[in-house]
């Protein structure tokens, strides 16, 4: 036997030599893909899908965190369709990354030095590369819950109630006990031992029934925590420009650390032997017969409870990193972008070739007033892209300080839209109540402290009759004018642009009928529309001369008399 020993030896040595290469080049290839990965995916557009549920998932930090001041409300974000902008812009791995994200489009900043300092982040991360791959490696290794967002997890902790540390630790005296009856009476010892372990194992199947869920709520919890130790780990040096966010990090963590190296203790809650590893068999027995874990389960979720301002704060430091690369990231994917030029308490905008994003071909439009506007145009010249675009040039602006245009200068405002209405079949409202409700909103927030008001108002007061329509929308929109309020308002009511000539800038849209082809340029232009095409359209559409010849001359006697006549 000794003259093999160092056979034996050798060969052991030879094994566990290619067991640790084959780890470390294991690893070495995931940190590879995962490189791979992340190189691909950096200024493209995300090809991902999203079901109604997952952007539940991510509403759910905005909701949590929101303050009573101002934010994007419902209206305003449906109406711009503020979530197609999210979903282009969302280059994130993590569910920090996006969840931040979103909240930052759905609450403006009223700071020039906050948007200075978010375009300092960004513009870190753009210019070294290094550190930026770094960082979107550990989110992608931290990754995305599912179903339901970290903020839901700690609010579960919060009314979990929890069966108490002597309920389980009378488990761990009972096999004791069961133990040292075998030194009295073997027989009976080991009887009592098995009666005890199989109690003990029924018992534990039973309580981890309830709480098997919130397991992996402290494992998405723990590998948050990982990850931000890691980043905070890093050589301040190197990464001196982010070096605050970094302490941050590495502050939030220390309150919590414990939470990682206690997650070990829970196992993968899987049946046990289920993963083939003996080691991690025997671990889940012991758990079984001891319900040791169940202990640490209580320990972390009181942990999580009394530590959830650090843990909220360590997801924000966490999700605003990411969210300032995912920034870079979309402006790679757009046409050109700049950033906004402040006014501070001023109600003026000036915007050079600003286009939507969400286009395949946009027309760009430039424009500069300090005063309200009304637009003028045909259906489909562009009136309503241009209110949708330049009321997202505003929250870009003042939330990721990336505006889709060459030049963007104005006041810091609280942004309102009025725009893609419809009647509420559950409360039985008719078009014209939820109309009128959605313009009273922005009547009561521009008689409220704070920035002006920019409003977006598509065809104001469309629900109701001619002569009531524009007697009612001149008074709102002289009414809004006057007030802390700045609105840019589409109407088909020319009469309005002679009413509120001295209170509102006029611009129109137009198009042209050639060789009967409708031709829209899209260009905004300034003066209100003098064209009267739509009874053109109707020849165009196939209507009998008849009809057009008398539509047009019907609607020429009431441009000479005020009265209409059908002659």
């Amino acid at each position: 036997m000794g003259e093999y020993l160092w056979l034996y030896i050798v060969i052991g040595v030879i094994i566990l030599a290619i067991l640790i290469f084959s780890i470390a080049t294991s690893k070495r290839r995931k940190k590879a893909r995962l490189l791979q990965k992340v190189r691909a995916n950096y200024g493209i557009l995300p090809k991902r899908e999203y079901t109604e549920e997952e952007m539940r998932k991510i509403r759910s930090y905005y909701e949590r965190v929101k303050s009573d001041a101002y934010h994007v409300d419902d209206i305003t974000w449906n109406d711009l369709d503020m979530d197609s902008i999210f979903i282009a812009m969302n280059h994130t791995f993590s569910s920090a990354g996006e969840e931040v994200l979103y909240d930052l489009l759905r609450e403006p900043v009223f700071s020039e030095d906050e948007l200075k300092e978010r375009e300092r982040v960004t513009q870190y991360f753009i210019e070294n590369v290094p550190a930026r791959e770094a960082f979107q490696m550990r989110y992608a290794a931290i990754g995305r819950t599912r179903k339901f967002s970290l903020v839901d997890f700690v609010d579960q902790f919060k009314s979990l109630e929890l069966k108490g540390d002597f309920y389980h630790i009378r488990h761990s005296v009972m096999l004791l006990i069961g133990v040292a009856a075998i030194f009295y009476n073997v027989l009976l010892g080991i009887l009592a031992l098995l009666g005890v372990m199989i109690y003990n194992i029924y018992t534990y199947y039973k309580a981890k029934s309830d709480v098997e869920p919130y397991y992996i709520s402290l494992a998405a919890i723990a590998s948050l925590i990982d990850g931000a130790d890691e980043i905070g780990s890093q050589t301040m040096k190197e990464l001196d420009p982010v070096k605050d966010y970094i302490r941050e990090l590495h502050e939030h963590c220390n309150s919590v650390r414990s939470l990682k190296r206690d997650m070990k203790w829970l196992g993968s809650g899987s049946v046990a032997g289920a993963s083939g590893d003996i080691a991690q068999l025997v671990l889940d027995y012991l758990r079984m017969i001891t319900h040791l874990d169940f202990l640490k389960f209580n320990r972390m979720v009181r942990k999580v409870v009394n530590n959830e301002e650090d843990i909220l704060a360590l997801y924000r430091t966490m999700g605003f990193l990411e969210a300032m690369i995912a920034i870079g990231s979309y402006r790679e994917t757009i046409p050109f972008s700049c950033r906004g030029e402040f006014c501070n308490n001023e109600k003026t905008l000036a915007v050079k070739d600003e286009y939507h994003p969400l286009l395949k071909e946009p027309v760009a439009n430039s424009f500069s007033e300090n005063r309200s506007l009304l637009l003028t145009g045909s259906n489909a010249s562009g009136k309503s892209t241009f209110l949708r675009t330049t009321a997202l040039s505003v929250i870009l602006a003042q939330s990721v300080n990336t505006v889709h245009a060459h030049s963007y200068k104005g006041g810091f405002f609280r942004v309102y839209s009025s725009m893609a209405l419809r009647d509420d079949i559950e409360s039985a409202e008719s078009y014209f109540i939820v109309e009128i409700k959605s313009l009273k909103r922005i009547m009561d927030a521009s008689e409220q402290e704070g920035a002006p008001v920019l409003a977006f108002v598509d065809e104001v007061l469309r629900g109701t009759n001619t002569v009531e329509r524009i007697a009612a929308s001149a008074q709102i929109l002289k009414n809004l004018a006057g007030k802390n309020a700045m609105l840019v308002t589409a109407t088909h009511d020319i009469e309005l642009t002679e009413l509120l000539k001295d209170i509102y800038s006029n611009y129109h849209f137009e198009e042209e009928v050639v060789d009967n082809e409708i031709r829209f340029n899209y260009i905004l232009q300034k003066g209100k529309a003098t064209t009267r095409n739509a009874i053109k359209l109707l020849a165009v559409m196939g209507y009998g001369e008849d009809v057009v010849k008398a539509a047009e001359k019907t609607a020429e006697n009431f441009a000479e008399t005020g009265t209409w006549s059908l002659t």
